[in-house]
């Protein structure tokens, strides 16, 4: 008998709560290592890019390139055909600007969120479904001020289902529950020379955790594409 054809049988057999605690193997083994950002110089500073299975924050204020980047790694993730969603505060996606991202829209779960609360929960249910590889939280341009209990949960829902969170927030919020952290700041824009195009975003990146856990924040000079 295939290993398929035990679980098809054991399975059903299961408690349910039971059931929906198992971890795939194919789960644990993409919990080593780290999921690329799409910003190739982002992952250097990462060690790799974001932590598998772990939540990790992105901050930075409006117009630091933030959603460029946040857009960038669902790009990246759907490019490599895994299973994304995003969960978005406002409903501030631009259709043409996350297909410009390399984003392929049929294959992006979005969910619209009309406040932070609402959206902590909408992303804790997705996790805890299981099946995604990225799930991408964006919180808009006002800071969070969730329960501690809230990130707990989104990390111990990314470690169980082996999911990378990211959460993309104006000002630091998550704190240490991050297992990677990093902030945007003076952000200025590159320009084509002819014609006169923009073309990206040179910014100043602090890596203030980094998975494994390090104690040392880390500063880089990012330049990344910001498509129209």
């Amino acid at each position: 008998m295939s290993v398929r054809s035990a679980l098809d049988l054991v399975l059903p057999r299961l408690d349910p709560e039971l059931a929906s605690r198992l971890v795939p193997a194919r789960r644990l083994e993409e919990r080593r290592g780290c999921r690329p950002s799409g910003v190739s110089d982002l992952d250097q500073l990462l060690g790799g890019g974001w932590p598998r299975a772990a939540l990790s924050e992105l901050s930075g204020r409006r117009s630091s390139g933030r959603t460029a980047i946040l857009l960038a790694s669902l790009g990246r993730a759907i490019a490599a055909g895994e299973t994304v969603a995003l969960v978005d505060v406002g409903g501030t996606l631009d259709p043409r600007r996350a297909a410009a991202s390399g984003i392929a829209l049929p294959h992006l779960f979005w969910i619209r969120a009309d406040g932070a609360g609402q959206a902590l929960k909408a992303t804790d249910l997705v996790v805890a479904a299981g099946g995604f590889d990225l799930v991408a939280l964006d919180l808009g341009d006002v800071p969070p001020r969730p329960p501690t209990a809230a990130w707990i949960r989104l990390k111990h829902g990314a470690e169980r289902q082996g999911t990378t969170i990211v959460v993309a927030t104006p000002a630091r919020a998550v704190g240490a529950f991050a297992a990677a952290a990093v902030e945007i700041a003076a952000a200025s824009p590159l320009f084509s020379p002819v014609p006169t195009l923009l073309q990206g975003l040179r910014a100043t990146i602090t890596r203030e955790r980094a998975h494994p856990d390090e104690s040392e924040a880390r500063c880089a000079c990012v330049a990344f594409t910001c498509r129209s």
